[in-house]
């Protein structure tokens, strides 16, 4: 009998249009935490609120205080294997709910990012953009980086209490559409509007989960595999 990597394998082979879910369990390898694990990000009383948009706005510190430690490990962290499998691959499109760049540098494309992206701030007053690098060194001296109209810059994260980036998120749907071949891989599929992603594969779509913790899908995929991401994604391409 076939192991499930090992008719993952064929289907990925045979695929040809596959679009895999992406979410913060990818980029754990590279040393990027996740959020909702025993010692994820969440699991430390004080970062519970730091992408609320409405904490943002009324105390911008909170975040800040947050990002003085995360953007440096974002930005010095590396694709891992899992990320270069993906990109390995013919015939895909990338979802990822990861605020990290890790898919692009890796080499996917097109690579579509429905909760927004770290690499560029917005002022919350002007509306004026910047590539958030520019901001580090205010950002790790302690300090909040803001506009010269005197605005907050705010990264160009989809905060809890904010609309998913449209366009985005309407050629997400477009892909899972038009798979033929699903993978979910990393998330919990906890968290909506993403979560409901899957939902628009067709009928006659495979649907394939590898994560470590079960997920609300589990029932309807076809293979379900809880273990290694990376080595699971490695043997599979």
């Amino acid at each position: 009998m076939k192991t499930s990597i090992e008719r993952l394998s064929e289907w990925v082979r045979s695929a040809t249009s596959i679009v895999a879910l992406t979410g913060a369990g990818i980029s754990t390898a590279s040393g990027i935490p996740d959020f909702r694990s025993a010692s994820g990000i969440y699991s430390i009383e004080r970062n519970v609120e730091i992408f609320d948009l409405d904490v943002f706005l009324r105390d911008p510190s909170i975040f800040y205080a947050f990002a003085r430690k995360f953007y440096p490990q974002v930005r010095d962290a590396r694709p891992n294997a899992a990320h270069r499998a993906l990109a390995a691959l013919d015939h895909i499109t990338v979802v990822t709910q990861n605020v990290d760049d890790y898919h692009q540098r890796a080499g996917s494309d097109p690579v579509y990012t429905v909760h927004g992206n770290h690499i560029f701030s917005t002022c919350q007053s002007c509306g004026a953009e910047i590539e958030t690098e520019v901001l580090f060194p205010i950002i790790e001296r302690g300090d909040i980086p803001h506009c010269v109209c005197g605005g907050v810059y705010k990264p160009n994260i989809t905060f809890f209490g904010e609309r998913l980036p449209e366009t985005d998120w309407q050629a997400a749907v477009q892909a899972m559409t038009q798979a033929d071949l699903v993978l979910v891989v990393g998330t919990s599929l906890s968290v909506f509007p993403a979560a409901y992603l899957p939902d628009y594969r067709p009928l006659n779509a495979r649907l394939a989960i590898i994560n470590r913790d079960p997920t609300p899908l589990d029932g309807e995929a076809q293979i379900v595999i809880r273990d290694d991401i990376c080595d699971v994604l490695g043997r599979v391409v």
